[in-house]
Formats: C-alpha cells, structure tokens, sequence
C-alpha cells in the first residue's frame, strides 16, 4: 500500500475560476460561454481584475460533457489517480453538467427568438384551384397565382423588448445555474478525494502500528524466555498486537470502503483497484488568513447561486412588464403582392395583385385576465425576492463557517505537528528505555499507541486544512484563493 496522496490541488483550485471568470464578465444579451473550466491554467486569483470572458471561451469547449479533450479521461490513471485527474472526470461525465450546459443551449434559444420578434416575417404562397359549373353552359376555370408577403409589429408598448429582457435574464440564471452545477461538482469530488486520503492513511498508520506491535510482542516474548521479563509484560505485548491488527482490519475496510465510493464517482467499477498520488506538498497553511470582508463582498458579487436568483427576479419583472403590454395592443403593418393567371371562360392572362394594411388591435373586456396575470407574477417575483434573500444569507453563513473553519484547521495543523514530534520522541525514548531494561512494556505500548494516534491525526489535519480552503473558495464562488 503506497502513501496517500492529493497532487495537483494547484489544478483543482483553479477549475471553478475558469467558469466563473466567464460567469462574471459576460452579459445577458451575449453569446452564452459554456462555463467550463481548463485544468492546465495557474490558480492565480485576482478579483479586483478577473480574466476577460474571452480568454474562458477560446477553451469552453475543452473541459465539458461531450467535450474533445474529455476522450483523455476515459481510462483515468488508477495507479496514480491525483486530485486533477478526478476532477477532470467528474466534469466530463458529471449529469448535473450535462443538463447545466442543455439548459443554457434553450435558453440560448430564447434569446435568439427575442431577437427575431423585432424583424418582419415574410411568406410566400403558391395557389392552384379549378372549378367547373354543372350546367347548361358547363363552364369551366383554372387558376395559378403566387404572391409574397411581410407581417411587420410596429409599435406593441415595449411588449417585445420586455420579452427580450426576459430571455436574457433566463439565460444570465442558467448560466449562474452551470457555473454552481460546477462548484458543487468540485465539493462532492474534494470531499470524497478527502475521505479516500484519510482512509489510506489511516490503513497505513494501522500497517505501521501492527508492525511496531509486532517487533514488541516478539521482543517481550524473548524477554520472557530469557527469563529476564515478567509474564505479563508478554501477554500485554500479545494483547496489544491483537488490537494492532484489529485496528488494521478496520483500517482496510474503511479504505476499501473509500476506494469504491470514488471509483463508482469516477465511472469504475466498485472492485476497481487504485492508488493516490502524493499530495501533502499542497497542504502547507498559507501565510495569511484570507479577509473575510473582501471574501463577502467577492460572493455577494459573483456567487453563482445568487447571480442566478436575482437573473430569476429580474426575468419575472421582465414578464410583467410583457403582460403591461400586451394589454395596451400593438399596430401591425402587413403587405403582399403577386399574379395570378386564369384559364377557362373566366378569361385568359395575367393578373397583378397587391394590398397593404395598417392593423391596430386593442384588447378589449379582458381587464380582469389580465390583472389576474399580472397579480400571479408579481407573487411569484415576491417569492423569487425572498429566495433571494434567503440565499443571500446562506451564502454568509457558509462563508462564514468554512472561514472559521479554516482558521481551526491552521491551529489544528500546528498543534498536530506538535504532537507529532512529541509522540516520536516518547516512543524513542520509551523504545530505548525497554530495550535497556529500565522501562515497563506498558510504558512503551503507551507510547506506541500515542505515535500512530499521533500520526493518523496529523494526516487528518493536512487533509482538513486542505478542504477547508477548498470550502472557503466554494463558498465565496470559486474553487479557491
């Protein structure tokens, strides 16, 4: 069993920035950006100046479901799976993506259909009829005409730009809607990746202490048979082999246990075997704590779940506005012209056609529909406010708990490497203590149980200190700082 291991964490902290640069900068009114991230750009994050939209979309397409760089992810190195890897994976082939990126394409769609309501639509219409009298005379007709037309709203009370408004802001909250679709693929594959190094640590501590148990008991046994040792320091010893080994039984369950869940998350198979690339260079705390005020701010500004609940407010006031107008009217313009051609007694040749028209229509006795409608919007648009405030709060209190929890996770981190040097120096001098015959055998496998507690704990601890700052980027819109 190799050492655990979370590498490229770099990479990981830089996937949800790619998306949101792109969330931040573009416009309702623009070409949607598929808010997608590229593994290979830096985790510098500057919020004052964010990367243009732009410099996103020229590789939208590469990190996506469908997308053509995902076809290198289709057998992840197992033997080697990094944090990177994981990621990557899990944004190709994760279905809250898949349907993320479907529902910007549609409303995508309805922007364009906004767009087109401001131009005429023109037909073009070809008739052919014939008739015959059933008479004396026995007459007979055919006729062959074709003409064009335009239909052309004119002036409709801003019932079409209301529209308009309406789309992009529906399209502004699928994409805020992707771009969390994102940030939550990003928290369950650091949250299972976290659990799968703290499992293989936790195995490899119980391999370590099974071992040290080991060499105790084989070192009590002889001291007994020497004649030099009590019999109860040998079944102490003996005793405590037994809970080593059953400690490393519950360690190999637990990581066999992890090593499923994230393969199963990744597309394997439950039995599939893997091995964590090395991951504790990425862990060290960083030199300052961030600034929560700043960190408010930037969520306030940018956070994907709130983006998407004021696009929602701003599309229903949008749709009331539509209603207003729709109960006003509109003036419509509407020609054609063309040629038709008789045969039959009728007469022969060819005969123009053209008319034009000028339509104003007015609704009239649907006063009571249409406050009807307007008072259902205008409730929804409240509910839509409340949402938005709810949310808004448990932005501050997500960011608010992850930040604390950071600023534990660097005391924790310090305190457990304390610890640990205290356990090593303990069981060295316990160790030798025994060896030298002036030290108990309880003393030492007091010791010894100190050091792996000791040892599973400081892994815990890099692996918090970790997620703690992943969470804190998460909770501020972005995948870290």
């Amino acid at each position: 069993m190799t050492r655990p291991a979370l590498s490229l964490t770099r990479t990981a902290l830089a996937l949800s920035l790619a998306a949101l640069a792109a969330t931040a900068q573009a416009q309702p009114g623009e070409k949607p950006l598929r808010l997608t991230p590229m593994l290979a750009q830096p985790p510098v994050v500057v919020p004052e100046a964010p990367e243009p939209a732009a410099h996103w979309a020229a590789q939208a397409e590469r990190w996506q479901p469908g997308g053509d760089a995902c076809g290198a992810t289709q057998n992840p190195p197992w033997e080697r799976l990094t944090l990177g890897d994981a990621l990557a994976l899990t944004l190709c082939k994760s279905p809250s993506l898949r349907q993320a990126i479907a529902d910007v394409a549609a409303q995508s769609a309805n922007v364009e259909l906004g767009e087109v309501a401001f131009w005429p639509s023109w037909s073009a219409n070809l008739e052919y009829s014939s008739a015959r009298n059933f008479n004396s005379t026995g007459s007979s007709g055919r006729t062959l005409g074709a003409s064009v037309g335009l239909s052309w709203a004119l002036f409709d009370f801003g019932q079409r730009s209301a529209g308009l408004r309406e789309a992009r802001f529906g399209l502004a909250a699928a994409m805020a809607t992707q771009g969390n679709a994102l940030l939550e693929s990003v928290r369950e594959v650091t949250r299972l990746y976290g659990e799968a190094v703290v499992a293989s640590a936790a195995l490899d501590a119980a391999i370590e202490a099974e071992a040290t148990a080991t060499q105790t008991a084989a070192a009590a046994q002889a001291r007994h048979e020497a004649q030099v040792g009590s019999q109860i320091d040998r079944l102490q010893a003996q005793t405590a082999l037994a809970q080593a080994t059953l400690e490393r039984v519950r360690a190999q369950s637990g990581w066999e246990s992890s090593r499923g869940k994230i393969a199963l998350a990744l597309g394997g198979d439950v039995e599939q075997p893997l091995r964590l690339a090395e991951w504790t260079a990425w862990t060290r705390p960083g030199k300052e704590l961030p600034d929560l005020s700043q960190l408010r701010r930037e969520a306030r500004s940018q956070h994907p779940k709130l983006r998407a609940a004021q696009a929602q407010v701003d599309a229903l006031q949008a749709r009331l506005e539509t209603l207003q107008a729709q109960a006003r009217g509109s003036v419509t313009v509407s020609a054609s012209g063309g040629s038709s051609r008789n045969w039959g007694a009728a007469g022969n040749g060819n005969i123009p056609t053209a008319n034009a028209a000028v339509i104003a229509s007015i609704p009239l006795f649907n006063g009571r529909e249409s406050s009807a409608q307007q008072a259902q919007v205008m409730a929804q648009k409240s509910a839509k406010e409340a949402e938005l405030e709810s949310t808004r709060r448990d932005v501050d209190s997500q960011l608010w708990q992850a930040h604390q929890a950071l600023l534990t996770s660097r005391q924790s981190l310090l305190a457990s490497e304390r610890l640990l040097v205290s356990a090593s120096g303990t069981y060295r001098v316990a160790q030798g203590r025994y060896k030298a015959g002036v030290g108990s055998v309880l003393e030492l496998l007091n010791a010894q149980s100190a050091l792996a507690d000791a040892r599973r704990q400081r892994v815990a601890s890099l692996v918090d200190q970790l997620s703690a700052r992943t969470q804190l980027g998460l909770a501020a819109g972005r995948a870290g700082l």
